[in-house]
């Protein structure tokens, strides 16, 4: 399943990379080559597939759990300041949640008294996931307490775009509202474009700040608060990169992800 996940990622991102370039014949017939390449895999559903095998508890289970240990171990945080009821521990059932990517509905399911989840993902493998692309997804008028992004960002292929969802994940929130996300450890530890200190600069641009980190040998889990409104969206999709790709560490073991904004 592993090898599966991590060729489709190369593919995917190989073809978010083709399709910004002029339309040549050259580039379309590489287009159709890995359109046939992920079709033979199984295509995004197989892909799915090994995300939830991933997730069985015999693999170590799902990122949420740290999410909700760090959460209930935290004071009475800042944007649950209004509710009374609130008890470090004995939260009351009030939180919205909109997961991400949601490769199960039923993450969050133990805790549904008081976290109130809707989950969403490209191409569901659960009835309680909604059918839904996040970059297409309508912001609501009222806003969530937490957004998750839990290995989605590394999902996406083209590094413009990864800076777009993040900048989206500010809009959904609501001010002190709590962003979750899970990187695998190579995106942060063994890139030449990106680091775990460069990752954080460009969240805080985007109006977060770190709440608590935690390194594990496959993942980095990150909870942001967000602490300032992106006014102009569209501002930051179309200037200048603030921050572009550029050479951080140098290897020729490193990958090449990054996050443009």
């Amino acid at each position: 399943s592993q090898a599966l996940i991590s060729k489709f990622h190369v593919l995917n991102k190989e073809k978010d990379r083709l399709k910004q370039q002029p339309p040549s014949t050259e580039v379309l017939e590489r287009l159709n080559q890995i359109d046939k390449e992920m079709e033979h895999m199984g295509g995004l559903d197989a892909y799915q597939k090994a995300s939830l095998l991933g997730q069985d508890k015999r693999r170590g289970g799902d990122s949420s759990k740290w999410f909700i240990k760090q959460l209930l171990s935290m004071k009475k945080p800042e944007h649950f300041k209004s509710d009374k009821n609130y008890i470090a521990g004995k939260p009351s059932p009030t939180y919205s949640l909109l997961d991400v990517g949601a490769v199960s509905g039923s993450n969050y399911i133990k805790e549904g008294k008081w976290i109130k989840t809707k989950a969403i993902d490209l191409n569901p493998q659960d009835s309680l996931v909604e059918k839904a692309d996040f970059f297409e997804f309508p912001i609501p008028q009222e806003k969530y307490q937490i957004l998750c992004l839990s290995l989605v960002i590394n999902f996406v292929g083209d590094p413009k775009r990864r800076g777009i969802m993040i900048a989206r994940a500010n809009k959904f929130l609501v001010t002190n509202g709590l962003l979750f996300v899970v990187l695998p450890n190579p995106c942060v530890n063994n890139s030449r474009y990106c680091t775990n200190e460069h990752f954080k600069k460009i969240l805080e641009y985007l109006g977060f700040k770190l709440e608590t980190s935690h390194i594990s040998r496959k993942l980095v889990y990150y909870l942001f608060r967000k602490i300032k409104e992106i006014n102009n969206l569209s501002k930051i999709q179309n200037s200048k990169p603030k921050f572009p790709k550029v050479l951080l560490n140098d290897g020729v073991s490193r990958n090449n992800f990054c996050v443009v904004i």
